[in-house]
């Protein structure tokens, strides 16, 4: 049985995760170093950096449509070149990140130097050193000392690592907030500021020539490390073949003008000595005109961005020697994954102490020169991975979108990033060949004994999107997660009365979903939690033997995902289910105050009807109580309800609905009003044998339950205000839930719900 990832990121996701990557530690902390490289044109060197990434992003975008799984470059790179050039773009890209979290760190820390500052706080002192440290052969000459800055730097990175040992959600909502508070930050940096521009601070544009601005734009290329990071999770995109290439060349246009934009403005705003070797340039550039205020503001900024960044660099990187250890190209011991969390907690671990080390060695120039060498090398082979594979041209290899001036774009990138390797400092050269010579010497010693070609990654999961039978277009669908054995035979016997209710062909569409954190990546949980997979998948059989039972057709569909509400909604919009049947505990969660943590989501959302079952461990549908009420909703309950009565021996089904009045008075106008409820609604879904009832009281919840404990079957149907809005303050159906035996059916019908869970939530808290 094949296992499907949850397709979650739409372009909006795609392009806030590109630019969440990209915008950090290069705009906040390069542009005065590389300034001092290259003068003014340090403007046109964040430029022609974006034009030597632009061949790698054109040619993921063409990878990845044809092969939307997850792994990005490195998967690209094996595939087209062998498991040896996968070894030197994992350890590449996995040094890369490295290095660029720790230059977010260092950075982040460095714009909190004016803050503390201003609060009179000296954190300007070593805590170590200065230790000269000089190597002339590889050009390497500071003094090795640890800050205040730095020793926060520091502490904030091994919290971080522990985030991501621990597996604490991360969301893309929030990854889509942190670019946006971002973007108008720096938005109303640019607008601000551009008044301020003065002309003569553009004179000697080139005064540096063709070798300085060459060497700028060598360390600037690391400002746009994250544009293929989304690559990584291409099998998580939803309508890859448009997504993916129009998310990466979005993102790439957008950051280049924006960082063409800020740093035109900085050096048009900042005397250059200032400017020349800052480490904090955007204070610089806002202090003088907007003071204090606006420090912190682009500190907040500064912080969102760098934090984020460093998180990411720990959370992307770990995954490459998770992934290179599964496929036997480095030690087991790097695809340990914890029992307790789920994350791949060895690779993390080495990850964030390699990175920690990085923060306390190097210098940031060093770190951001050293970082894009090991990015020109991945992106060299990213280019030589998309002319492998148009040259071999196998039959599955089918794009929707392909590379436009193939292959010359593509030869433009390999000879472009071999030319700035050649304009770097001998340090960066070193890491950048040496990963690459390190890389194939390792494969030829360690891996190349132990690596199976047919068993790693990319032909473990090529197929894994399909489903185990094609979709029918025309059946009555309902879709049923299920969770356990012991529940499923239930739900699906009332599913398939359900559907049996209606006209022509109807489906099952059983589905289950394994949860794992953010810091494993989906395509990583399938091929190594096994164990989970198998009961996935025993779960999942057991539901087909019942189908067979039952006579009824049902497809399976095994899924990792992050959430279970939204893969469930997920799945029903990709099925055009009519009905989506899920379990419910039928008790309160007091913390949520709420049906349950995913379950809201779907009553919410589903654009579908909606059947919530709780169910207490007894097989038969018994005696039904279908409570009726105005409006549509007691319909659809009603026509579920004579469903399960039709499909099971000896049940019987009875139309209750209750009347608000004193019993101790005249109840006849009650009494017809109620029954006129009941027969229009009867009659509204062809209902002719049943049993009614009308009662009077003062006391309907009351009233509600005791009615509910003499039958075995409780139907109710939901309102929109019902499913969300009364819950919150202490729902009949709940009451129900909790205090009624037997089985318990809410269903809302499929229209959608006028009033979200937030604006229920505030209407209940003004109220109070």
């Amino acid at each position: 049985m094949p296992e499907e990832l949850d397709r979650d990121l739409g372009l909006a996701s795609v392009v806030a995760i590109s630019m969440g990557a990209m915008i950090g530690s290069g705009i906040f902390i390069l542009p005065g170093l590389a300034m001092a490289e290259a003068g003014p044109a340090v403007i046109l060197a964040f430029v022609i950096a974006a034009v030597l990434v632009l061949p790698a992003a054109v040619s993921i975008a063409e990878l990845g449509t044809a092969m939307p799984e997850a792994g990005g470059d490195y998967i690209f790179i094996e595939r087209g070149m062998g498991p040896g050039a996968g070894t030197i773009a994992g350890l590449g890209t996995w040094l890369m990140l490295m290095f660029k979290g720790a230059l977010a760190l260092v950075g982040g820390m460095l714009y909190l130097g004016p803050i503390f500052s201003r609060l009179g706080v000296d954190v300007s002192g070593e805590l170590v050193g200065p230790v000269p440290i000089e190597n002339a052969a590889i050009g390497l000459s500071y003094a090795l000392e640890i800050t205040h800055l730095e020793l926060i730097a520091v502490v904030i990175g091994a919290l971080l690592i522990t985030i991501n040992v621990v597996g604490v959600k991360q969301t893309g909502g929030l990854q889509k907030i942190l670019v946006l508070v971002m973007l108008f930050i720096l938005g109303g940096f640019v607008a601000l500021s551009a008044g301020n521009i003065e002309g003569g601070s553009y004179d000697g544009f080139f005064a540096e020539g063709s070798v300085g601005l060459f060497a700028a734009t060598a360390m600037v290329l690391i400002s746009y490390g994250g544009v293929t990071k989304v690559a990584a999770v291409a099998e998580e995109i939803e309508n890859p073949g448009r997504n993916l290439p129009l998310g990466l060349l979005l993102s790439l246009g957008l950051t280049t003008g924006l960082y063409a934009l800020i740093v035109f403005v900085l050096v048009g705003t900042v005397d250059a000595a200032t400017l020349e070797g800052s480490e904090i340039p955007m204070v610089d550039g806002v202090e003088p005109f907007f003071g204090f205020l606006g420090v912190i503001l682009i500190v907040v900024a500064a912080m969102f961005a760098l934090i984020s960044t460093a998180n990411a660099g720990i959370l992307t990187a770990s995954r490459y020697p998770f992934a290179l250890s599964r496929d036997n190209l480095l030690p087991d011991g790097f695809a340990t994954v914890s029992d307790r969390f789920h994350t791949p907690v060895t690779s993390i671990l080495i990850t964030g102490a390699a990175m920690l080390f990085i923060i306390v060695t190097l210098p940031v120039e060093e770190i951001a020169k050293t970082a894009g060498a090991f990015q020109i090398v991945v992106y060299i082979l990213v280019c030589l991975s998309l002319i492998a594979f148009r040259r071999r041209d196998p039959d599955w290899y089918d794009p929707d979108f392909r590379s436009p001036l193939y292959p010359w774009i593509q030869l433009f990138g390999v000879f472009a990033g071999l030319g700035i390797l050649t304009q770097m400092d001998l340090l960066p050269q070193i890491g950048g060949v040496g990963i690459a010579l390190l890389g194939a010497l390792w494969y030829w010693v360690y891996g190349r004994q132990r690596v199976d070609r047919r068993g790693i990654v990319g032909e473990a999961i090529i197929d894994q999107v399909e489903p185990t039978t094609e979709a029918s277009e025309t059946p009555y669908r309902i879709v049923v997660p299920i969770a356990d054995l012991d529940r499923e035979r239930h739900h699906l016997r009332l599913a398939a009365a359900s559907a049996a209710n209606h006209d022509g062909e109807a489906e099952l569409v059983v589905m289950n979903v394994i949860t794992v954190p953010d810091q494993t990546s989906l395509a990583q949980e399938v091929g190594y939690e096994q164990e989970r997979i198998d009961r996935q998948h025993v779960l999942l059989e057991e539901a087909e033997h019942i189908a067979e039972e039952l006579e009824i057709g049902l497809r399976t569909r095994a899924i990792v995902g992050r959430d279970v509400g939204d893969t469930i909604l997920h799945v029903v919009e990709q099925e055009q289910a009519d009905d989506v049947l899920m379990g419910w505990s039928g008790s309160r969660k007091r913390r949520e105050r709420v049906l349950g943590t995913h379950i809201d989501r779907v009553i919410e959302q589903a654009e579908c009807e909606v059947t919530l079952v709780r169910h207490d461990g007894a097989d038969n549908v018994g005696d039904v109580v279908a409570f009726v009420g105005e409006g549509p909703y007691s319909s659809v309950a009603v026509r579920k309800a004579a469903a399960f009565v039709q499909s099971a021996d000896d049940a019987t089904l009875t139309l209750v609905n209750v009347q608000s009045g004193d019993p101790s008075e005249d109840t006849a106008d009650a009494i017809e009003r109620g029954q006129s409820i009941i027969d229009e609604t009867a009659q509204s879904v062809g209902l002719d044998e049943y049993d009614s009832n009308v009662v009077v009281t003062d006391d309907i919840e009351s009233e509600l339950v005791s009615i509910a404990q003499g039958y075995d079957t409780t139907c109710l149907g939901v309102s929109r205000a019902g499913s969300v809005e009364r819950i919150l303050s202490g729902a009949i159906p709940e009451t129900i839930g909790e205090q009624v035996s037997g089985t318990i059916v809410l269903v809302r019908s499929g229209e959608s719900t006028d009033r979200s869970l937030r604006s229920a939530i505030l209407r209940r808290l003004t109220e109070s």
